[in-house]
């Protein structure tokens, strides 16, 4: 094996510690972390109360009440119940709704952006591993170039 062999095969292998010493790279993995979790979370649960905003729209009790000229105190009153109950419902659905398609667009930016910082941060760790007969000059420890040594 040449010697550019073994450095691609030495700049395939990075260790832990390189990996959780790159700030990029240990807060791309916490976005990409947390975008997956609100990604999946805002999903179900946008499916979830996006099924029950329908369900809740169509009572059809609206209607049914303009129907009724003449009813009694009791009678008004529970058939206002029962339409004041179902707008709540409806009401709290579409707000819930709304809460989970930001917490799905949120998971979505925050899955982009670790993606971004991710990849940034392994293209940024690889090409600290080229050789010292790159064109770049790599410093060592103390601030000395290491191509000099």
């Amino acid at each position: 094996m040449t010697s550019h062999g073994l450095f691609a095969i030495r700049s395939a292998i990075v260790t832990a510690r390189e990996v959780y010493s790159s700030k990029i790279l240990v807060a791309g993995f916490c976005l990409l972390t947390l975008g997956i979790g609100n990604w999946i979370v805002g999903a179900m649960e946008s499916a979830k109360f996006q099924a029950l905003v329908h369900r809740t729209a169509q009572t059809g009790l609206e209607q049914n009440y303009t129907l009724f000229r003449q009813l009694d105190q009791q009678k008004n009153e529970e058939v206002l119940r029962r339409i004041t109950e179902d707008r709540e419902r409806y009401n709290a659905a579409r707000v819930k709704l709304d809460f989970f398609n930001v917490v799905l667009g949120g998971g979505q930016l925050f899955f982009f952006a670790g993606l971004l910082l991710t990849v940034f941060g392994l293209m940024r760790l690889l090409q600290q591993d080229r050789p010292a007969d790159s064109h770049t000059p790599r410093l060592g420890e103390n601030g000395v170039d290491r191509a000099m040594d």
